[in-house]
C-alpha cells in the first residue's frame, strides 16, 4: 500500500510521528506530493507575518523599554525561518521516512479544459480555485499507474473538492475518471491517517546473554581438630568477708491502733435558679402618612399603582399600611 497525504495531513506532534512509525514498519510506502508541502508552508508564512505586523505595532512600547535592536533581531530570525521553511519542513518528513514527491509532467491545456469545464477538483467558477488541487490528483493517478497492483490511499479532508459529501466518498466526476482507468478497486480514500490495530511485528535479532557455569564445590576429608586453649590463673587481692550487723530500726506497732475518723467536707452552696426574663409589651405606634413619590420623569421614585374595583391608581406604602389591622382586634 502507498499512502498519498495531503496538506492537510500533515499534522505535528507525537501522534503522527507514531502513526508513520507504525506504517513504516509493516513495510507500507507513505508520500507526499510537494504542492501540499508549499501549501503548508504558504500558511506558514501568512501566520509569521500576521505575528510580524502585531509587533511591529508595539515597537514604541519596545522603544520605552530599551528592547528595539532584540525586538529587530527576533523579525529578522522570524523572516528566515519563514523563507526557509519549505527546506526544513521537506527535511523533517524525510527525517521521519516519508517520501516527497515532484507533480505529474501535464500539459497546461489538459488542466485548463478542467478548469473550463469546472471538471473536480475545480469547484468554484468565479475564483477557478482548483488548480494544486487538480495537481494533485493527477499526480495520485499517474502513481497508481506506475504501480499496478498496489493499492493506493488518499488522505485528505477536503470533502468540497474531491468529495460528493461530508463522508470520504468520491464526487462523480472523480468517480468516472476513476472507472475509465480499471483504479476504482485500487485507489481509496480516507479524511485521517489510518490507524492501525496492535503493534507491527518486526522481527529482530536479539542476543541473548552467555551462560556462565557455576563453580564446583570441593569437599574437605576429615575434621579440623581446634587447639585448647589454656587461660592462665591471674592471682588477685585476697576477699575478706566482713560480718554485717543489721539493726532493727522499725517502730513498735502499739496494739490498739485508733483510725481517725474522715474529715467533714462542707457542702457546696448552690446558686438560686434566675428569674424569667419579663418582656416590655412593645408599644404599636401608627406609622406616619408619607407624601406620594413624584413621577420618574422629575426624577422621584416609582410609582407604586394598585388595581381596585376594575381601574388602577396611584397609592402609597402608608395607604396600604392602614388597611392592615395593628391592634390585633
Amino acid at each position: 500500500m502507498i499512502i498519498v497525504l495531503d496538506s492537510s495531513a500533515l499534522v505535528r506532534g507525537a501522534r503522527f510521528d507514531n502513526s508513520v512509525a507504525d506504517a513504516k514498519a509493516r513495510g507500507l510506502r507513505i508520500v507526499v506530493p510537494r504542492l501540499a508541502v508549499l501549501d503548508v508552508a504558504n500558511r506558514y508564512r501568512k501566520e509569521s507575518a500576521d505575528m510580524i505586523a502585531a509587533l511591529s505595532v508595539q515597537a514604541r512600547m519596545y522603544d520605552r523599554l530599551g528592547l528595539r535592536r532584540d525586538l529587530t533581531r527576533f523579525i529578522d530570525a522570524a523572516h528566515d525561518k519563514a523563507d526557509g521553511y519549505v527546506q526544513d519542513l521537506v527535511d523533517d518528513l524525510q527525517g521521519i521516512g516519508i517520501e516527497v514527491i515532484d507533480p505529474v509532467d501535464v500539459p497546461h491545456l489538459l488542466v485548463a479544459e478542467r478548469a473550463i469545464a469546472m471538471q473536480r477538483p475545480y469547484v468554484d467558477k468565479k475564483k477557478r480555485d482548483g488548480y494544486p488541487a487538480t495537481l494533485n490528483w493527477l499526480t495520485l493517478l499517474d502513481l497508481a499507474d506506475r504501480n499496478p497492483g498496489t493499492e493506493i490511499l488518499w488522505v485528505s479532508d477536503d470533502t468540497r473538492a474531491f468529495g460528493d459529501t461530508q463522508e470520504a466518498s468520491w464526487h462523480p466526476d472523480l468517480l468516472r475518471e476513476l472507472d475509465s482507468r480499471w483504479l476504482d478497486s485500487r485507489v481509496r480514500w480516507a479524511l485521517e491517517f489510518p490507524v492501525f490495530d496492535g503493534p507491527a511485528q518486526v522481527e529482530a535479532t536479539v542476543a541473548l546473554p552467555e551462560l556462565v557455569e557455576a563453580a564446583e564445590l570441593v569437599e574437605v576429608a576429615g575434621v579440623v581438630e581446634v587447639a585448647e586453649v589454656v587461660v592462665p590463673e591471674v592471682e588477685g587481692p585476697e576477699v575478706v568477708e566482713v560480718a554485717e550487723l543489721i539493726v532493727d530500726t522499725a517502730p513498735a506497732v502499739p496494739a490498739a491502733s485508733v483510725v481517725p475518723a474522715a474529715p467533714v467536707v462542707p457542702a457546696v452552696p448552690v446558686a438560686p435558679a434566675p428569674k424569667p426574663v419579663q418582656r416590655a409589651a412593645r408599644t404599636r405606634v401608627a406609622p406616619q402618612r408619607i407624601p406620594p413619590a413624584p413621577k420618574p420623569a422629575s426624577g422621584g421614585l416609582r410609582n407604586l399603582g394598585k388595581v381596585i374595583g376594575g381601574r388602577k391608581r396611584k397609592v402609597t406604602i402608608v395607604e396600604d399600611l392602614d388597611e392592615v389591622d395593628l391592634t390585633g382586634n
